[in-house]
Parts: C-alpha cells; structure tokens; sequence
C-alpha cells in the first residue's frame, strides 16, 4: 500500500513537472521596428532590421519616443507690499512664490510658508496696512482732480457764455449807433473806438 501510493505520488510529480517543462512561455511584449530599404521606404517589422545590409534594405532599428515637451509652471503675481517689508521677509515671499517654478518639492514649500509665517507674518500685515492707506491717499488725490477738472470746465464753461452775451450786446450796440444820422465827430470817434473794443473782445470767441 505504501509503494502505490508512494508510486502515484511520484508519477504526480512527473507529470505536473512535465506540464510545466511543456508549457509556453508567456508571450514577450512585441517590439515593432521601423526600417528602410534601399529605396528609401519605410516598412514595419516584427523582428529587427536586417544589420548586414543585404540587397534592398537598410538597418534603422526602433525608433525612440519623442521627448514630451515640459509645460512652463505659472508664477503667481509678486505681491505690492513687497515694497513696505524688510529685505529679509521679502526674500522669504518672493522664494514661495517662485519655489513650483523652480521645482521645489511641496514638503520644501511648506516649511517654506511655516517659516515665513512664524517670523513675518505680523510685518505682511502691517505692510498691507499700509499699502490700503497708500492707495486710498491716491484714490482721493484722483477724486480730487477729476471734481477740480469738473468745477474748471463749469466755470470756463460759464466765463464763455457770459462774454457771448456780452459781445452780443455790443453788436446791438454798434448797429444802433451805425443807424443814427447825423453823429458829430465825437460821436463818431466813440463809435470806432467801441468798435475796435469789440473786435478785441469777441473776434476770437465769435
């Protein structure tokens, strides 16, 4: 009983070797050449390109992949109140900001930002501060300028319609005075001297 059994066992083993002696191995990943005759085609091929150059054809071999082309990492805006903060904490900002540009890895940057915070996060803040004052100052000073443009424009505006009323009551004037007849020499006088204190006036406006 025990050399059966020991007889099967070993013809198990036998025949479980064999099948793995006699099974296929597992198909390789297929490479496909691209190669060139001597005519200057291209073919494709499952094996390599012929190295001894017989007649017809040429030995190219597989061709690489292309390089990808890397994708520019954007910057973010530097910020203004770089201007109101020491050296030093600027520095640290302006390194945060352009650290995924220059490929800093993201446990870098994070220290990075911890550092900064712990040292100059009351300084950004005073800068900012100050930076909002700075632009109010400048908004007003805007303001200021438009409202005083405005106000000049009204008053040359003004200016321009009072002497148009005014030389229209000098012409007024001299028509009447041309109509009268006979003007002494004096009256006469008065009359071109009027006259010539209208063409001063109202000649460049008319």
């Amino acid at each position: 009983m025990r050399f059966g059994s020991a007889l099967m066992g070993a013809s198990w083993l036998t025949a479980v070797f064999c099948g793995l002696v006699g099974a296929p191995a597992p198909a390789a990943a297929q490479v496909t050449y691209n190669c060139l005759n001597a005519s200057g085609q291209r073919y494709l091929s499952y094996s390599p390109c012929p190295a001894s150059r017989p007649p017809g054809l040429i030995y190219y071999g597989p061709q690489a992949p292309a390089p990808r082309p890397s994708v520019p990492v954007p910057v973010a805006r530097a910020d203004e109140e770089l201007t109101y903060m020491s050296p030093r904490c600027a520095s640290m900002r302006e390194g945060i900001r352009t650290a995924p540009a220059r490929g800093v890895d993201h446990r870098t940057q994070s220290e990075l930002l911890r550092n900064y915070q712990a040292e100059c996060a009351q300084e950004q803040a005073e800068a900012r501060s100050q930076l909002r004052a700075e632009q109010q100052a400048k908004r007003r000073e805007q303001q200021d300028a438009k409202r005083q443009a405005n106000a000049d424009k009204q008053l040359a505006a003004a200016d321009h319609e009072k002497l148009m009323s005014q030389c229209a009551e000098m012409r007024g004037a001299i028509r009447q005075r041309r109509a009268r007849t006979g003007m002494t020499e004096g009256e006469l006088r008065d009359l071109a001297l009027f006259e010539q204190r209208y063409e001063a006036r109202c000649s460049a406006p008319r």
